[in-house]
Order: structure tokens, then C-alpha cells, then sequence
């Protein structure tokens, strides 16, 4: 019995195409593929200096920090975001002991009632921690803050 395994598709399209278009983008290729001129990098950012982008001038420093500010508040909002459905969560089971356990007349019956009722718990308890919670966030952060600074 033979195998016969499955041809190189680039292989195949480069055989099937024209030779003389097949070398044109194989020269254009090898061309990108040459080294950078490292002076190039320097000459550019000269050019990115001079042109007044801004009042003054391009400052190449404080783009880097405006960059890495950004970065850095997009994962402190994360981060607060997600302490924040932490919080949620766990305020979400003190809210569902909280509500009343025989409503049947509020809630419905059975499976459907218990459901309802832990969707009801848990929107509620998104809007307690989305308006401050109880703290748990709070704590949280701040002793992750200590502890990042020490």
C-alpha cells in the first residue's frame, strides 16, 4: 500500500504560474527582505524632529510616556474592573440570602423561581459594587498597591 502525502500548496501555485511573473515577485520579495540601514532609523526620527507636529516640535520622549501611561491606566482599569465583579459576586450571594425565601407568588415556582431569583440577586449586586459597594474592592486594590510598592 502507498502513501501518498499531500503536495506543498505554495510549491504547487509557484509551479503553476507564470516563470516570468514567478521571478518578479521573487525579486520584490528578496528586496524586503534586505537588512534595514540602521542610519535610516536615526535619519527618520531627525525628519520626525523637525516637522512641528506639535507646538515645538515632535518630542519623541514624551510620546513614549504618553504611550506608556496609557498602557498603564488601561490595566488599572481593568484591574479595577475586575475587583469590581469580584465584588459583585460575593455580594451577590449576601443579596440572595437576604430575599425572601417563600415568594413563590414573586418569584414562580420551583426550578424557574430559583433562577429568577439568583438573576434578580445577581443584578442587584452588579449596580451595589458599579455604585461603590461595600468596600471590598477598595481593600483590595489598596493592598495590592502596598504590596507592588514595597
Amino acid at each position: 500500500m502507498a502513501i501518498k502525502p499531500p503536495s506543498d500548496i505554495v510549491l504547487d501555485v509557484a509551479r503553476a504560474a507564470d516563470p516570468a511573473r514567478f521571478q518578479m515577485a521573487s525579486a520584490k520579495l528578496s528586496e524586503g527582505a534586505k537588512p534595514a540601514d540602521p542610519a535610516g532609523f536615526d535619519q527618520a526620527m531627525q525628519v520626525a524632529s523637525a516637522e512641528p507636529l506639535i507646538a515645538g516640535g515632535f518630542d519623541s520622549y514624551s510620546a513614549r510616556n504618553t504611550i506608556k501611561n496609557a498602557v498603564q491606566s488601561a490595566e488599572t482599569d481593568r484591574s479595577k474592573l475586575a475587583l469590581q465583579q469580584f465584588e459583585a459576586f460575593v455580594l451577590q450571594t449576601f443579596v440572595e440570602s437576604m430575599l425572601p425565601k417563600n415568594a413563590e407568588n414573586t418569584y414562580g415556582k420551583g426550578n424557574t423561581g430559583a433562577i429568577w431569583k439568583s438573576m434578580l440577586a445577581e443584578q442587584i449586586a452588579g449596580q451595589v459594587a458599579k455604585g461603590g459597594g461595600i468596600g471590598i474592592a477598595d481593600q483590595i486594590l489598596s493592598r495590592k498597591s502596598e504590596t507592588s510598592s514595597a
